[in-house]
């Protein structure tokens, strides 16, 4: 009798502690950064040689455009420390320090590479809104 309850007992613990973990699901972000929806980004240079890789950018260029996101990567840490994100303004200063991040890219891969680039984008943004986050 005491084996059964012994077996029971473990049954029970086990399908009990599946069920738990089966609820807790992914975590918030995708899992990439923890929790509050942030999500990590990638490195500058890593970054830097996706874009040349993508758009077939030089190497002089790749160097630029990795010193641009260095830049602006300082400049939104900066800006995340300061600013709350629930401030009423966040959104708005968030969308000048991109397009000022924009600005510096365009400048340095020129207009045609640049227009790819933002085509690029605007499909990854279609992409993550329709639920498809691989690329």
């Amino acid at each position: 009798m005491k084996k059964y309850f012994k077996l029971v007992f473990i049954s029970m613990f086990l399908i009990s502690m599946s069920a738990m973990a089966q609820q807790q699901g992914p975590p918030q972000g995708g899992g990439q950064g923890g929790g509050m929806g942030m999500r990590q980004q990638q490195p500058p240079k890593e970054r830097a040689e996706a874009l040349a890789k993508e758009l077939t950018l030089n190497d002089a260029d790749k160097a630029k455009v990795q010193a641009i996101y260095e830049k602006h990567d300082a400049i939104m840490t900066k800006f995340r420390a300061d600013v709350q994100r629930d401030a009423p303004d966040f959104r708005e200063k968030m969308t000048a320090l991109r397009a000022a991040q924009d600005v510096d890219l365009s400048a340095v891969i020129g207009k045609e590479k640049y227009e790819a680039y933002q085509k690029k984008q605007q499909e990854r943004r279609q992409q993550m809104m329709n639920g498809g986050g691989n690329n």
